[in-house]
């Protein structure tokens, strides 16, 4: 597993107090800024805010009639939710410091903010991102075919930075190597360009801080690390690395990913198989049946249906036995107890008494415990 890293944004702030993202009052009377001159509500301060952050504002100052003290308790929770309405910004946000002077119920706020990315440099990103879509998606693509075209083009094109210094859609298209949380950013403005709801989410990893992708299909919701599905690989006798295109973490449910990711904040739940889902449209969309078929095979989902999972070392020396029989040259198939398979593939060719030499190659399925094993039949 790869080290991640990331820098989450820092805050200093003088007369304010952090609350949480959810809570959200009516705490001004009234609303000025300097730009717009009149009253209003908290909902346009946050707009305000959103609209200065995603602007990539350095200094800007508001100005507001009401209880200072509210304003203080407050403003934190309001500055959270503005930059809760695009991703995008709060993950390229570094730092941002604010101050409050009041006088009476008269309350000026100066905030300073520092970026990552700059306009100029989302800009570029939007130019290749588009350019990208052109040359991927065609007319004919249904959402998830455009999902996976955006997937497998980041991770072809990308490869993880082990001096863990690029941070950024930019740093990812400009130099080829990004952390997760340039992966991220690439994968929402992608998704965003062809319509398809998207999220940041944040949380932890045995290694550390790490960022990754949520995906609204068909009104489901998924998990989708790109980082993850571009694993860093040594080659076999070398010091050289090389990233593999992989699907291990994929359009997953919490409960799959629980297993090696835990999250920070509230995010939609996902508790919808992606598996399933293909198999279902499969058998319901008879014009696209073609379709999910192919990226259930492309995905590697088929090997999760009985017909290609061996479940116990019985069932491991049957098929061993009829592949023998039927003069089979290899076999290949998924075996649910992935850490017992240097024992049990043994043990069942020799217990299936079977005049033949083999080798296997296995590496894990996913992240359930499961081996794909490849097995090359020698009847010399």
């Amino acid at each position: 597993m790869r080290k991640t890293g990331w820098k989450i944004a820092t805050v200093a702030a003088l007369l304010a107090v952090a609350i949480g993202l959810n809570m959200k009052s009516d705490l001004f009377s009234v609303f000025a800024s300097a730009s717009s001159g009149g009253g209003g509500t908290i909902d346009q301060l946050e707009d305000e805010l959103a609209s200065q952050f995603q602007s990539r504002s350095e200094h800007f100052t508001l100005q507001y009639k009401g209880d200072k003290h509210k304003l203080s308790d407050g403003l934190q929770n309001t500055i959270n939710l503005a930059l809760a309405q695009d991703d995008y910004t709060a993950y390229i946000l570094d730092s941002y410091l604010y101050t409050i002077r009041s006088w009476g119920n008269l309350s000026t706020i100066k905030l300073e903010a520092r970026y990552r990315e700059t306009t100029d440099q989302t800009a570029a990103v939007d130019a290749t991102v588009s350019q990208a879509i052109k040359q991927i998606i065609t007319p004919q693509m249904n959402e998830h075919e455009k999902v996976k075209a955006i997937h497998d083009w980041i991770v072809n094109r990308l490869q993880y930075d082990e001096t863990l210094k690029h941070y950024t859609a930019y740093d990812a298209l400009t130099t080829g190597t990004a952390v997760c949380q340039g992966y991220s950013l690439l994968a929402y403005k992608m998704l965003k360009a062809v319509g398809i709801p998207v999220l940041i989410a944040e949380g932890k990893v045995k290694t550390g801080d790490h960022a990754w992708n949520m995906v609204q299909l068909g009104g489901n919701w998924y998990h989708l690390d790109l980082t993850w599905d571009d694993p860093v690989v040594k080659q076999a006798g070398t010091q050289q690395t090389e990233s593999r295109l992989s699907y291990n973490y994929y359009l997953k449910t919490d409960d799959e990913m629980r297993v090696d990711h835990q999250w920070v904040k509230t995010y939609p739940t996902a508790n919808h198989s992606y598996g399933s889902e293909l198999n279902n449209l499969r058998s319901t969309d008879s014009g696209k049946a073609d379709v999910y078929a192919k990226l259930i095979t492309d995905l590697g989902l088929h090997w999760t249906e009985p017909e290609n999972t061996v479940a116990s070392l019985v069932e491991l020396e049957q098929e061993i036995r009829e592949a023998v029989m039927e003069q089979q040259t290899g076999m290949k198939f998924r075996y649910v107890h992935g850490s017992q398979l240097a024992t049990d593939l043994p043990t069942a060719f020799k217990v299936a008494h079977v005049s033949v030499r083999y080798s296997a190659r296995y590496e894990p399925y996913g992240n359930d415990g499961s081996m794909l094993v490849q097995v090359q039949l020698d009847y010399q």
